[in-house]
């Protein structure tokens, strides 16, 4: 009995990889790179709080650079996610799994270029200076945007994984 089940597998190094792979590790790749380094970024906030003057300004900066970078990263996710829909028969563009990651990925850019640049630009500024009131709004405005945009990237990771609609 347990022989059918193994025989009735094809083991990874049996299965074809081709263009829909490649598309779909680069997928991966960019998620991985470009969402994981700015997901946790509310941690860097609060080591700028704790170190205030003495390298708040640098933790800041530090992290802008790398959430700048980031963000090109995330840009390429879309190309390969909707050239894998138009790659596989089994995915279309009327799949509710795809309308709502494309819709939810729009708003999250939104809210990345309304919110978090921005007010990220400002935290730069404000923290080359003593802490004023306006870092804590500032701060809190990041928070607020960034748990958001976590909250998006976790809906999306189940609309990848359950593909409602399909």
């Amino acid at each position: 009995m347990q022989r059918d089940r193994y025989d009735s597998r094809m083991f990874a190094a049996q299965s074809p990889f081709g263009y829909y792979q490649v598309l779909l590790v680069i997928h991966l790749l960019t998620v991985i790179v470009g969402i994981g380094s700015v997901v946790l970024n509310g941690l860097y906030g609060n080591e700028a709080k704790k170190a205030g003057p003495n390298g708040g300004n640098a933790v800041v900066r530090a992290n802008f650079q790398v959430s700048t970078i980031a963000e090109y990263v995330i840009y390429l996710i879309p190309v390969t996610g909707i050239l894998m829909v138009i790659k596989d028969p089994r995915w279309d563009f009327s799949d509710t799994w795809v309308m709502m990651a494309i819709a939810l990925y729009v708003i999250a850019l939104g809210i990345a270029h309304a919110v978090l640049i921005p007010s990220s630009k400002k935290m730069i500024e404000l923290t080359q200076g003593p802490p004023t009131p306006e870092v804590e709004a500032v701060g809190k405005r990041l928070a607020l945007a960034g748990g958001i945009s976590n909250l998006i990237v976790v809906a999306l990771v189940v609309l990848m994984v359950w593909k409602p609609g399909s």
